[in-house]
């Protein structure tokens, strides 16, 4: 190994930073950069500048931000991009070189940044449409964009806006453009458009200004017709102008001639009104009024009054109709004729007809006699109807006769018929359901109905059979609780005078099955499982077998629970079933019991004959002893025990303890320290799984490793009871510890004591050198540590050694050689390059070595590149620099190589080139023309820079020649669509070198940015400009080049505009190609033409027929612009929808374009006349005819309502059919109707009904049963009962719905229907656990009626549930009196069982104590002590009871008290001052033990106590009495509760000469 050397020192490199710039000025800027140029520091510090950094920031902000750097420069200058236009900025520049940087420049004055060239642009956000009021100001203004400030003017229509009274309009060089309407007039309305223009370009923006206000006078006269003595027809026309807003209404007054004054009489939104609730014979004027949402117009009043009155009444109304004979479909009817004709003949009399069951009217016949025979008008086989007349003359119809009676339409002798399809042939009932019919015969005269069980007769009892024959023909049956005995043929038979009919119907009754058969035989008997064998049932109950249940109890326990099922399709075929019973406990007496299910539910139980108890015949084995490791390797133990006396074992199961090494996480917490007595934390909990590092043992760690046991798990099992075993399934390197169970059929005996713990490896091994992470090839930067390391596996341990080459290294200063058992490392600091070379390590035992070697390269810089430097190709830009590759790389490639330059004599080298290696040759550009150079190459790779190879000589750039002339100004000779052919007249001056082509570059004519638009590589003066667009204008240049490059540019050109040269025609129209417009509206369309040459003959078509100029007849045709033509229509009608067509021609061809053309406006009226149907009491239909007209769109149908007593109408609806059912009427009102039809656009006039209606009914739905009430119930089924409706509606109950939903759900379901009027039902298929609750909907005729009030909730359970006491709830108490105390006792039992408190013997109730209250709930009772008392002490007892048992709980209630006043009397005894008092000790402490005695004392002079000491005795001496003084004492006794009452002694007289005497 190379000899080691001090570390090199880095020699720090001298100068100052820069002085700041100078003289920064701004150059030009734009709408989001801003030109800088400044001067360079007089002083650069010694070292040259390396960068300026440019600094801006707003003129509101307070800290600089950094732009751009930039490169040093002879006139230093750069750019700032991406300010904020608008904003106002300051700049300054910074200097930077090796050694700092300098103080910032002077900042700029502020700079507002904008473009110096922008065309207009207006703000369209101020150009959003308006709306006011008249009379109301209007203030504009909009801002106006644009670089110089550009022209502004306002137009309307096409015309410029004069200046007037009320309208002011800004115009001129303004960047605000204004509009003021002071005030603003409804002629003011309308689109405006203003205009902006400057140099650069031009913007134009429309604003739709709305005025609006009340709508001007309707258009007259106001026409009165129809005038009847209580009601006239009004009309009149829409207003010339509405206001700028749809007119809302029309509102209509009427004037008494005899009153005066005016009163409203209601609103319409059409042209006409038809007032009513005149007074016969009075004189009326009236007027109308138009309203939109501004406000109301003038009124246009009538001329004149007119008279309410009639020109003639109707008549009476005809006699009641009389039904002379019917028959199936016809009806012979009679009737008195009107008495009194109302002044006119009668013409007709009107007849309608009704079917009972339904509510509407039906026109049938007219006639003029009062006889008639009607036929096939409707009459239906078995309905009921009943006939009314109407009379009618030119005064109107007559009120309706007296309905006559109903008659049925019918045959008169019929055989019966039974409806068989109504009865079907099978039926299917669960047992214990109510078996129900209803038998329909078609027969006259009605039949007589007998119902049969085979041939046994039903009879009708009341109670369980119902036979109902009340109605026709109609026969229900009902039986109750049907068995399973009825199941077979179920027979009815039908007869009358004519004949008669029979029906048979298969019965089926489904129940649960019978018990399954014989004796439940147990076998198989272990501690947690058993066999159980049955046989079949021998009645299936009718429906197939689902499956066994079979349930456990346990001898010591009062309840059956579910052990196991059976189902499957097996089950219904097997005559022997067997099933295995599991989780029992060891040694636990259970008792047995099976139940065979189908679909309908569970049979009776079959129990077992007797009890078994859980447990294996035989005992498990004893413990095994004395176990041994025979011998062990890397891959297996052999272990050997001895057996131990008494149950022979049948094999043995060998378990291992693992322990091993795992990485240490690094989120491990530290092992817990131990807390202040010195115990250890408690371990922390050990993961479920973790992954175990695989590590041979002789590997030293290089991390944190934390040490893992597996826990006991099974290593193997013997084949046999001979009492040893070969383990092979271990790992390398864990440490093991064995055991051994024995085991038999009874079970597994305890485990015997683990063997001493080994270590799985290896006796013999040759070394192995584990070199995983050591790379064969090392390049390691000089100054780097080198760091080997390897691991030795090798039995002995072996012996280790590391060589340079064949020299042996050894530890020194700065080389490390650390060895343990099976790791060696070698450690190197600060490689230098002689260290070079192969390093080898080696492993040596008594069975061999191993040896492995890595190569170590140390990388550096390279050294300089090879000269001499050969400098070729010298030009005024530039030239070519050559050398050779440096002799010694650094131990890296090479990877590129950096050229610079400098002036003259200089050393600031800066560089110029750059190529990557292996090149060495580079050409060098942007030189500086006749300045003289010095060139130097520098080779780089990974590790740094070489020294510079420099140049011998230096060189001047310089050329042979010069750049070309400018060409001359281009021309255009030829174009198309996409590029201009151009020619130009060649450079006067070559340069002295051969033109080698040309450049051209073209720009937007209001462009200032140029773009390569053509390129020509020879000397010919023409070419081709490309990149243009159609449409655009342009103008082109173009510049020479030769040998030196290119020369200045030439001339621009002319304006040139990109266009076709032969274009057949095509025409645009300016529109969608469906356009809409409003009727009685202008309309205008402009049509955009192309074509080259410019197309002269336009031609417009509607509809085939050509449309010509004539401004008279409102047709305005304009061709009058180029490539443009308008057509205007005046006042369009909808005559004029169809097909828009412009048809356009050149000598290139033809074009036309198509619109379709829409004229919308109101829809006509809807036709024939407005009927009025299917009356009732909240409702009716109305119908009518479509419109002829729809106006162009879609229409919908707006009717109205008209309620005579309130005399107004209301909206009713809206509908796109011809009919509308109502159903909001109130019954016994009367009511009129009409209907308008109505689009986008308004509404036609309205066509009212003929005479007004009256809402009422014949019959209706019934009220709502009443609440259903949970009589009784289980877990699978309920039987509920409710009242019938209090009103049946007229109609009587058919029958019930019964809805249920689970408690939480919020969908009510059908759950039963019943067909027959009964009150009680039984619902079936309930899920047990679920909370039900049930509400009952009642059928009539009519329909349904509402739901009830739902019934309470109630649980489907077991009906036979023995009580249980939940002793949680029940517990021993101590507490202080006054206390509040409670006992809340979870409770369980079905039925609801009976709940008793006692004290004692005696029950809670009989202590009449108000301070204790006892609550019971079906789950919970509850006693609560309110304020406790020392008699509320002592033993309590809790006892439920229903009739499947019983349960009981005791508890103790001890009360803790102040103590008891210690008995009188007190003695006193007196010696000199002293006195000493003695009592009894209290007999009752209060329950808590007596803490001392309180003693009090009175002088009688003061009259006050206090206290004067305390003893745990019943004696107590006072010492310190004043003599001639008088006491009193008392005492008393004092616990944790509080005090007792005081014992007082007799008054005590101390007196000198006092001796001992008692009191």
């Amino acid at each position: 190994m190379a000899p080691r050397g001090e570390e090199d020192l880095d020699m720090d490199v001298g100068g100052n930073p820069p002085s700041q710039p100078f003289n920064l000025e701004v150059t030009d800027w734009d709408a989001t950069s801003v030109k800088l140029k400044w001067k360079a520091p007089e002083n650069d510090g010694g070292i040259p500048i390396t960068f300026y950094h440019m600094e801006f920031k707003a003129k509101t902000d307070e800290e600089w931000q950094e732009g751009i750097k930039v490169k040093p420069g002879k006139n230093p200058s750069g750019t700032v991009d991406k300010l904020e236009t608008g904003t106002k900025y300051e700049f300054r520049v910074i200097a930077e070189n090796r050694a700092g940087k300098s103080k910032a420049s002077e900042p700029t004055l502020p700079l507002v940044v904008k473009a110096q060239k922008a065309p207009p642009k207006i703000c369209r956000k101020s150009m959003e449409e308006k709306s006011i009021k008249t009379n109301q100001q209007l203030d504009l203004s909009v801002p106006v964009e644009g670089e110089p400030a550009p022209e502004c003017w306002w137009e309307i229509n096409g015309k410029d806006v004069n200046n007037g009274p009320n309208i002011k309009a800004s115009s001129g060089t303004t960047n605000i453009a204004k509009l003021l309407l002071i005030p603003a007039k409804r002629p003011h309305a309308g689109t405006y458009t203003l205009k902006a223009k400057n140099k650069w370009g031009e913007d134009s923006c429309e604003v739709v200004i709305n005025i609006h206000g009340r709508p001007t006078i309707p258009i007259g006269p106001l026409k009165v017709s129809e005038v009847t003595k209580k009601s006239c027809f009004l009309q009149w026309k829409m207003p010339e102008d509405n206001g700028g807003k749809q007119i809302q209404q029309y509102e209509i007054e009427k004037m008494d001639e005899s009153m005066g004054s005016w009163l409203p009489v209601g609103n319409t939104k059409g042209l006409s009104f038809t007032v009513k609730n005149l007074v016969e014979g009075k004189s009326y004027k009236f007027l109308v009024r138009a309203v939109n949402d501004d406000g109301d117009s003038p009124e246009l009043e009538t001329e004149d009054f007119i008279v309410a009155k009639n020109a003639f009444d109707k008549p009476s109304e005809p006699g009641k109709v009389k039904v002379n004979n019917w028959g199936p479909n016809w009806a012979e009817l009679s009737w008195k004729a009107s008495e009194d004709d109302g002044g006119a003949e009668i013409e007709r009399y009107k007849v309608e007809m009704r079917n009972v069951d339904r509510r509407a009217w039906n026109e049938i016949a007219s006639t003029r006699d009062t006889t008639i025979t009607v036929e096939n008008c409707g009459i239906e086989l078995d309905c009921e109807y009943i006939f009314r007349v109407t009379a009618v003359n030119k005064g109107g119809e007559s009120d309706v006769s007296e309905s006559s009676n109903p008659i049925t339409a019918m045959e008169r002798f019929v055989k019966p018929r039974l409806d068989k399809d109504m009865l079907g042939k099978t039926k299917e009932l669960n047992f214990g359901q109510m078996l129900k019919y209803e038998a329909v015969v078609t027969a006259e005269p009605p039949v007589k109905f007998t119902w049969s069980f085979g041939e046994e007769p039903i009879v009708h009892d009341g109670d369980r059979v119902v036979i109902d024959n009340s109605t026709k023909n109609r026969c229900v049956i009902m039986f109750k609780n049907v068995e399973r005995k009825h199941s077979g043929p179920l027979r009815l038979n039908v007869k009358n005078s004519v004949g008669e009919d029979e029906h048979e119907i298969r019965l089926t009754v489904l129940a649960p099955p019978s018990k399954p058969n014989g004796k439940i035989e147990v076998t198989n008997v272990k501690p947690n499982s058993c066999s159980l064998s049955w046989e079949k049932p021998s009645d299936e109950g009718g429906s197939p077998l689902t499956g066994y249940v079979i349930e456990k109890k346990d001898v010591e326990k009062d309840y059956w629970s579910v052990c196991g099922r059976i189902s499957g399709k097996m089950v219904t075929v097997m005559k022997q079933l067997d099933y295995e019973v599991h989780d029992l406990m060891e040694n636990f007496c259970y008792v047995f019991r099976v139940m065979a299910s189908n679909a309908i539910g569970d049979s009776e139980p079959l129990y077992a004959l007797t009890p078994v108890v859980a447990k294996f015949a035989l005992d498990p084995p004893a413990q095994p002893y004395n176990i041994n490791v025979v011998d062990y390797d890397s891959k297996w133990v052999k272990l050997d025990w001895s057996i131990a006396a008494g149950p022979k074992a049948e094999k043995f199961i060998v378990e291992k303890l693992e322990t091993f090494m795992i990485p240490k996480d690094e989120e491990e917490e530290q092992p817990k320290k131990k807390n202040e007595e010195g115990e250890e934390g408690e371990e922390e909990e050990r993961p479920k799984f973790v992954m175990p590092v695989v590590r041979d043992p002789a590997m030293k760690r290089d991390q944190e490793y934390v040490e893992y046991s597996t826990g006991w798990i099974v290593a193997g099992v013997t084949d046999d009871d001979f009492p040893e075993i070969k383990i092979d399934e271990v790992q390398e390197g864990y440490r093991y510890q064995f055991r051994v169970k024995a085991a038999n059929k009874a079970g597994v005996s305890y485990p015997s004591e683990p063997t001493d713990e080994i270590i799985a490896k290896k006796r013999k091994q040759k070394p192995i050198i584990d070199r995983c992470g050591i790379p064969n090839e090392m390049h390691i930067q000089r100054g780097e540590h080198l760091t080997l390391k390897v691991k030795v596996q090798g039995e002995p341990i072996t012996e280790k050694s590391w060589f340079w080459g064949r020299r042996e290294i050894k530890a020194s200063g700065s080389v490390l050689v650390e060895n343990t058992e099976y790791t060696s490392k070698l450690h190197i600091m600060c490689l230098e390059r002689v260290d070079t070379g192969t390093f080898y390590f080696r492993a040596e035992n008594v069975h061999g070595f191993a040896e492995i070697a890595v190569d170590v390269i140390v990388m550096v810089p390279p050294t300089k590149p090879k000269g001499p430097m050969r400098i070729d190709d010298i030009c005024a830009s530039g030239c070519t620099a050559i050398w050779q590759a440096p002799e010694d790389d650094g131990g890296s490639p090479i990877t590129h190589y950096i050229v610079e330059k400098v002036h003259g004599n200089g050393d600031n080298f800066m560089p110029c080139g750059r190529v990557n290696a292996p090149e060495t040759e580079c050409k060098i550009r942007g030189m500086t023309e006749n300045k003289e150079y010095r060139l130097q190459v520098i080779a780089v790779n990974a590790m740094g820079e070489s020294e510079p190879l420099v140049s011998i000589d230096g060189f001047v750039t310089e050329n042979p020649f010069q750049t070309p002339g400018a060409p001359g100004k281009p021309e255009m000779f030829d174009w198309d669509t996409d590029h201009f052919d151009m020619k130009w007249d060649a450079p006067r001056n070559d340069g002295g070198s051969r033109i080698t082509g040309y450049e051209l570059e073209a720009r937007l004519w209001r462009d200032m940015q140029w773009f390569k638009a053509g390129e020509v590589r020879m000397q010919f003066e023409r070419g081709v400009v490309e990149g243009i667009e159609l449409g655009s204008s342009y103008t082109v240049r173009v510049r020479a080049r030769n040998e030196a490059g290119f020369g200045p540019w030439s001339l621009e050109s002319d304006q040139l505009t990109c266009k076709f040269k032969n274009l057949p025609p095509k025409v645009t129209l300016e529109a969608e190609k469906d356009i809409t417009v409003n009727e009685h509206e202008t309309f205008t369309i402009f049509a955009d033409i192309q074509g080259e040459p410019m197309p002269e003959d336009i031609t417009w078509l509607l509809n085939g027929s050509e449309l010509s100029h004539n401004p008279k007849n409102g047709i305005t045709v304009d061709n009058s612009k180029e490539y443009r033509s308008k057509l205007q229509l005046d006042s369009t009608t909808r005559k004029d929808c169809g097909t828009l067509t412009c048809e356009v021609s050149n000598m290139n061809g033809k074009a036309k374009a198509i619109a379709n053309l829409h004229i919308i406006g109101k829809p006509s009226v809807p036709q024939d006349r407005l009927l009025v149907s299917n009356i009732t009491s909240s409702g009716c239909k109305l119908s009518w005819e479509a419109s002829k007209d729809n106006g162009g769109l879609n229409i919908e149908y707006v009717v109205d309502r008209y309620e005579v007593a309130a005399d107004a109408w209301t909206h009713q609806g809206n509908t796109r059919n011809t009919e509308l059912v109502v159903n909001d009427l109130e019954t016994g009102k009367e009511y009129g109707f009409r209907v308008a039809a109505a689009n986008e656009v308004g509404e036609s006039d309205y066509m009212q009904t003929a005479k007004t209606i009256v809402a009422k009914n014949q019959y209706s739905e019934s009220l709502p049963p009443s609440a259903p009430e949970v009589v009784d119930g289980n877990e699978r089924q309920m039987t509920i009962k409710w009242k019938a409706p209090i009103d049946d509606g007229g109609r009587p109950i058919t029958g019930y719905h019964i809805e249920a939903k689970a408690v939480g759900s919020t969908e009510w379901q059908p759950w039963e229907i019943l067909d027959i009027p009964e009150t009680t039902a039984t619902l079936n298929k309930l899920q047990k656990g679920f909370e039900y609750q049930f509400r009952v909907i009642a059928v009539n005729k009519a329909g349904k009626s509402e739901p009830s009030h739902p019934s309470r909730p109630r649980l489907a359970k077991e009906n036979d549930l023995l009580p249980f006491i939940e002793m949680k709830g029940v517990r021993d108490i101590t507490a202080s009196v006054k206390e509040r105390i409670k006992f809340d006792v979870p409770i369980s039992g079905e039925p609801v069982p009976d709940i008793a408190w006692f004290k004692g013997e005696t029950p809670i109730e009989e202590l009449e104590d108000r301070s204790i209250s006892i609550t019971n709930t079906e789950t919970h009772t509850k006693i609560v002590f309110s304020s406790l008392k020392k008699v509320h002490e002592g033993n309590y007892s809790l006892t439920i009871s229903n009739r499947s048992g019983s349960d009981s709980a005791k508890f103790s209630v001890k009360v803790l008290d102040r103590p008891a006043a210690p008995d009188p009397p007190m003695k006193a005894t007196v010696e000199g001052s002293n006195c000493t008092l003695l009592w009894k000790k209290v007999k009752e402490d209060g329950g808590a033990p007596i803490q001392h005695y309180q003693i009090e004392k009175m002088d009688t002079d003061k009259g006050s106590w206090c206290a004067c000491g305390h003893t745990k005795d019943n004696s107590y001496t006072l010492k310190g009495l004043f003599p001639g003084h008088s006491y009193q004492f008392r005492v008393c006794a004092v616990n944790e509760i509080g005090d007792s009452d005081f014992v007082t002694s007799e008054t005590v007289q101390i007196t000198e000469d006092s001796a001992g005497r008692g009191l």
